[in-house]
């Protein structure tokens, strides 16, 4: 297939897929349907219209096209240049950004998959099929109700998905995988549980970045991709999960906050190793203690800054993984310190200047000697980047000190800009090792 042929295709898939929505978003205003079917119906033929992207093309390259292409008709339909398609979207009453992120997936899934289409179709069925199934059900038939970040959702509509997903996966692994049949249905049981857990606590959309990546992480870890894990990492890092809820309910943290942290931890748990978990963990345990000690209004809604900040730097490391050719867990390590760093010195109580500052810095030389004591458990290709002491310090000693030399730029949104400022000098820290070093450290 030629390059004008690929990227006629590419244009074109998009254009359909804004006709189809121009279309339903009228014939949904006429015939006064729910908001949540038209946006389900496009939820569906767009995430459809992803799955067989990766074998409609000869090349790569025309696969980025048609997401960038995609992630900017969203953004657009969110002004008024593209508001009549993005009427099928944006009807509901709540904030989201699934439509973004249902986007970001498709390319981190796209980028990660390997040579295992599995790793691919089942987490984009999930999302495509059981997310769908779970709306229109529990808009149609949800009596008991539990609360959400956004909300609540019905007991329904959560059956729904789990039943769902559980044939989705079978299906999925009995066509895509050598897995034997106790095996099989163990792992669609593991994986269709999971999923309905992460769907009933996510929010503003999230659901279609998280329940895409923790089904592909699941995946990776029980059927042994790329390492030979398998189902005995997998059961220990399930353990994780009631140690870090407990936790989080002894900080004071809300059963629905305390569920979001077991989860997100599962989750890091599943990318990495033990060890290299401890930081990100600490980043969601020191600010659910901080802001439980201080009684802070809006400490749930902190929480979840907290999760969707983590989340973004994690898969924003585990992206870039793959074209530097080298593990960036060390930085990952950093930013996750200097974020926690800069959370301990925004959330610390009142007192003298002197003090606050002896606080923060405390805080930080502690953070500080514990990235680099677990940083010496990683060895062979993850320890490729020896010496980034110094710029550790420095980093950390930045996120750390600046919310009490400037607290007036973290008066508003203080979780995503302290996020930010940990996690991009780390990233621009790693990007420039891989650039300097070849790629793998070579």
């Amino acid at each position: 297939m030629s390059i004008l042929w690929q990227s006629a295709l590419a244009l074109g898939l998009i254009l359909g897929l804004l006709g189809i929505m121009t279309v339903l978003s009228r014939v949904a205003r006429r015939g006064d349907w729910h908001p949540e079917l038209a946006r389900k119906i496009v939820h569906v033929l767009a995430s459809g219209l992803a799955i067989p992207l990766p074998w409609l093309f000869v090349d790569d390259w025309p696969v980025w096209l048609v997401l960038g292409l995609a992630l900017s008709a969203m953004v657009a339909m969110r002004t008024p240049l593209l508001a009549g398609p993005g009427r099928a979207l944006h009807s509901v009453e709540r904030k989201s950004w699934g439509d973004v992120l249902l986007v970001v997936s498709v390319g981190l899934l796209f980028l990660l998959q390997g040579a295992h289409p599995v790793l691919y179709i089942l987490p984009l069925s999930v999302v495509a099929l059981g997310d769908a199934a779970a709306a229109l059900a529990g808009s149609a038939y949800g009596r008991n109700f539990y609360l959400t970040p956004d909300g609540r959702k019905s007991i329904e509509g959560s059956t729904m998905f789990l039943l769902v997903t559980l044939i989705l996966a079978m299906i999925c692994l009995l066509l895509l995988t050598d897995m034997g049949r106790g095996e099989l249905i163990l792992a669609a049981f593991c994986i269709a549980l999971f999923a309905t857990v992460i769907e009933a606590d996510s929010w503003a959309g999230l659901d279609n970045l998280f329940l895409p990546m923790g089904v592909y992480l699941f995946l990776v870890n029980f059927y042994g991709w790329p390492d030979t894990g398998g189902l005995m990492r997998l059961v220990a890092v399930a353990l994780a999960m009631p140690l870090a809820y407990g936790l989080s309910r002894a900080a004071g943290t809300t059963g629905q906050i305390a569920r979001i942290h077991a989860v997100a931890l599962f989750m890091i748990l599943c990318a990495v190793h033990v060890w290299n978990a401890v930081l990100p963990g600490l980043v969601l345990l020191g600010h659910a203690l901080l802001s439980a000690r201080q009684g802070e209004e809006g400490t749930d809604r902190g929480a979840l800054n907290v999760v969707t900040g983590l989340a973004a730097v994690s898969f924003a490391f585990l992206a870039i993984d793959v074209p530097c050719g080298a593990s960036g867990i060390g930085f990952y390590g950093i930013g996750c310190a200097a974020i926690a760093a800069g959370l301990v010195s925004h959330g610390l109580p009142d007192m003298a200047r002197a003090l606050r500052l002896g606080a923060g810095l405390a805080a930080c030389g502690t953070l500080w000697l514990l990235w680099f004591l677990l940083g010496d458990l990683n060895v062979g290709s993850m320890a490729w980047h020896a010496g980034q002491e110094v710029q550790a310090a420095v980093l950390i000693l930045l996120a750390g000190l600046l919310p009490q030399v400037w607290p007036a730029l973290f008066q508003r949104g203080a979780e995503i800009r302290i996020t930010v400022l940990g996690a991009l000098p780390a990233l621009c820290l790693y990007g420039g090792n891989c650039l300097l070093n070849g790629g793998a450290g070579t």
